[in-house]
């Protein structure tokens, strides 16, 4: 084996006719097709990883949306769960917010642990209505209050205490939060939803939790996770991830076309080396195995260069921010790059294993050479 080695790094680095060139153009191919796939999937895990971060910080990690009021029995058995790390107890309100005759359709979250007197809103909200903190806005409850002439709109004036900043748009955008009390008192019992907001020592155990919050309010409560509420959004990027990998397949396929023909131009190259290692004794699974070796040895030196090249291009992207996206879209003003142990392995073995397969129709041409007709023609 030792001998075959050998014998195919001189051959692949052989400098007669435009052989070299050649090799060196499917070395370059295998490499850069490598490192453009580890780079994309990067840049979607690192996507997906940092809008799970996003969505992490600024929504609860389990929601509970109650059906009844027998609750108050319920939360003390929740707090007995050592998963949780805190307890929001919520009411959340349609409501619109006027301020200089702009109307603003919210959702008003009532909150127990905000105690201030006086309304958050939200920073985008803000500079929409031109709203400053100490300024008074109007709330308007549209279901309102029942008179003869029928309901008529409720109006209070609430006095703006602080602003909501998660980098979530529909927190920013559309969410005035206030005192559970002040929110019972103007709203009444026109809520749309009546719960809590549980957060966890680990987000990624929401679903084991969930099943035990469950087994504790049973048919009186809705209980989702934040995996279930944005699964769909998840499994769609991963069905993107995917189908772009297979896309940039092609390219390392593109590649391997260098290598076979490369194979094939030494395998007319070296007739009389083949005659002559034959006649030594050589068989033809030798002859067959040397050329192999030399695919695989271009696939394995040119996927090992591609894997350097791509964990440099992720050191770069992640230090000076290079992919930069638009933050009131994306949540984040740069997707970081994060090429995962998974992506690479699998990236590293197809393109050996395309090495491999370009290599198999020359090297099996030169296994079947015949040593008679070689010697006759020479």
């Amino acid at each position: 084996m030792n001998l075959l080695i050998k014998l195919a790094l001189r051959y692949l680095l052989s400098v007669r006719g435009s052989t070299l060139v050649i090799s060196l153009i499917a070395f370059v191919g295998i490499s850069l097709s490598v490192s453009a796939v580890l780079l994309t999937m990067g840049a979607f895990s690192g996507f997906q990883k940092a809008l799970k971060e996003k969505i992490l910080a600024t929504t609860p990690h389990i929601i509970v949306s109650l059906l009844n009021d027998d609750f108050v029995v319920k939360e003390d058995e929740l707090k007995k769960l050592p998963e949780i790390k805190k307890i929001e107890y919520v009411v959340l309100y349609s409501g619109v917010i006027s301020r200089e005759g702009r109307v603003y359709a919210v959702s008003v979250k009532g909150l127990r642990n905000l105690k201030e007197n006086g309304i958050l809103v939200g920073e985008g909200l803000a500079d929409i209505l031109g709203i400053e903190k100490g300024q008074e806005v109007a709330l308007v409850s549209p279901l309102g209050v029942r008179t003869p002439l029928g309901f008529v709109p409720k109006v209070g004036q609430f006095k703006v205490v602080g602003f909501i900043k998660t980098g979530a748009m529909h927190q920013d955008y559309f969410t005035v939060a206030m005192p559970v009390e002040e929110a019972e008192k103007f709203f009444g019992d026109n809520w749309q939803m009546k719960g809590y907001e549980i957060y966890l020592k680990d987000p990624y155990q929401a679903q084991e939790v969930k099943k035990k919050v469950e087994e504790i309010f049973g048919f009186s409560a809705i209980v989702r996770s934040w995996i279930d509420l944005n699964q769909q959004l998840f499994n769609a990027l991963q069905l993107e991830k995917v189908a772009i990998f297979f896309v940039l397949l092609l390219m390392t396929t593109l590649s391997s076309f260098n290598i076979t023909s490369l194979l094939f131009l030494k395998v007319r190259d070296k007739v009389r080396d083949i005659a002559v290692l034959r006649t030594y004794g050589f068989k033809r699974k030798d002859i067959m195995l040397t050329f192999l070796l030399q695919g695989i040895i271009l696939g394995l030196g040119g996927a090992l260069f591609g894997i350097t090249l791509a964990l440099v291009g992720q050191f770069l992207i992640n230090q000076y921010k290079l992919i930069r996206v638009p933050a009131d879209v994306y949540l984040m003003d740069h997707i970081p790059c994060a090429i995962e142990p998974t992506d690479l392995a699998i990236t590293f073995f197809v393109a050996l294993f395309i090495s491999l397969m370009a290599s198999l129709a020359p090297s099996y041409r030169a296994s079947k050479l015949s040593v008679v007709e070689i010697l006759r023609k020479d």
